[in-house]
């Protein structure tokens, strides 16, 4: 009985961590929010703080002698037992929850916003708007100036939203790889031509690299703090669709992929080793002045998920894929110049998922309320 007890104990906290990689990977569903629905947010920082260089170098002789010394058995008992007294096990099985759910649902994302634009922001506008009461609410003190720092935030975003523009973004690549194109025209190389707008991936150059990991750095440090998304910082950067189509291209092991999810990484793990803490420290000093700079930052994004955007059609798109250039036909690509929609039957599915993202996230409230 005390084995099966166990057992379900262990699919409990891959369960809990799917449902963190499914936050994680939702704009707007803020992981820091689950972790205070499931009564775990300070046992994670707890274990996160556990994560330093004494340890580091410890678990490295340990692995090292493990590998090579003869006296395997006792060195695993010891690795064991400090993973158990550290709480890492707990923390490695959420890891898997969170990794399933963020590579099973990363491919219905993609499919998302390249064929319901329009109705799955809605579903986030949704989710946002609602969200926002969470900053407002964990405020200890509601005096004017810190009006201050809700504009600044609602500010920052609403340029970060301006400035990244997609279609600029998609058409000096496709410029780029469209010049290569012509070179291979002359040189004989293999180009291959279809119609999928749908995967325009694989198409990486150095410069994507590096933002990659400035965007993991970042979106790690605001997925410490309850009621801010990661994701959402991904789509105001405006690499939320290149994460989502890097993580789905791990299902067919693509290697530009993997390497982009590695440097993306790599963002991840400094941000959340070192801006996540000095957050904290910030976080101390500055509690109301953040928690009011997070509902601007949460209020300007609104701008950034309005579902209803001006859109270009690019007759030809160029891509390079494993090193050839492919070229997409018809391409919908949307900008980052929000207007307003046609009051038609086309408003129904945006406005249906508008009220689902809404009820959504007032349920995920209500539950952290209640717990």
């Amino acid at each position: 009985m005390a084995h099966i007890s166990g057992s379900l104990l262990h699919v409990k906290d891959v369960l809990i961590g799917f449902c963190l990689g499914t936050a994680n990977i939702i704009p707007g569903v803020s992981g820091g929010t689950f972790l205070l629905i499931f009564n775990i947010y300070e046992r994670v920082f707890s274990i996160l703080a556990g994560i330093n260089n004494a340890n580091s170098i410890y678990v490295c002789r340990l692995l090292l002698k493990i590998a090579f010394c003869s006296n395997r058995a006792e060195d695993l008992n010891k690795f064991v037992k400090f993973l158990q007294d550290n709480d890492f096990i707990f923390f490695l099985k959420l890891l898997i929850g969170a990794g399933v759910a963020i590579l099973s649902l990363s491919s219905l994302m993609k499919y998302l916003i390249v064929n319901h634009f329009p109705a799955t922001y809605a579903f986030f506008f949704g989710l946002i708007l609602v969200s926002i009461i969470i900053p407002v609410r964990m405020l200890t003190t509601r005096k004017l100036y810190l009006v201050f720092f809700v504009i600044l935030g609602a500010a920052l975003t609403i340029y970060v939203t301006w400035a990244v523009n997609p279609y600029e973004k998609i058409a000096k690549k496709s410029a780029l790889h469209q010049a290569q194109y012509s070179q291979s025209m002359d040189t004989g190389n293999k180009i291959i031509v279809h119609a999928d707008p749908g995967n325009p991936g694989g198409n990486y150059m150095f410069g994507d690299y590096v933002y990659a990991a400035v965007c993991g750095a970042v979106a790690v440090s605001a997925m410490v703090l309850p009621g801010i998304s990661g994701s959402l910082v991904l789509i105001l950067m405006g690499e939320y669709f290149e994460v989502v189509s890097a993580i789905s291209g791990l299902m067919i092991l693509k290697l530009e992929s993997i390497a982009y999810l590695g440097v993306f990484s790599i963002g991840l793990i400094f941000g959340g080793l070192v801006f996540a803490r000095g957050l904290s420290a910030v976080l101390k000093n500055f509690y109301n002045a953040v928690m009011a700079f997070l509902t601007g930052l949460m209020a300007g994004s609104l701008y950034a998920l309005w579902p209803f955007k001006q859109s270009i059609v690019m007759a030809r798109q160029y891509v390079r894929v494993n090193g050839h250039i492919n070229v997409i036909e018809n391409v919908r690509v949307y900008t980052n110049i929000n207007e307003l929609p046609a009051i038609d039957s086309h408003l129904i599915l945006p406005g249906a998922f508008f009220i689902l993202g809404c009820i959504v996230m007032s349920f995920f409230i209500k539950k952290e309320l209640s717990s």
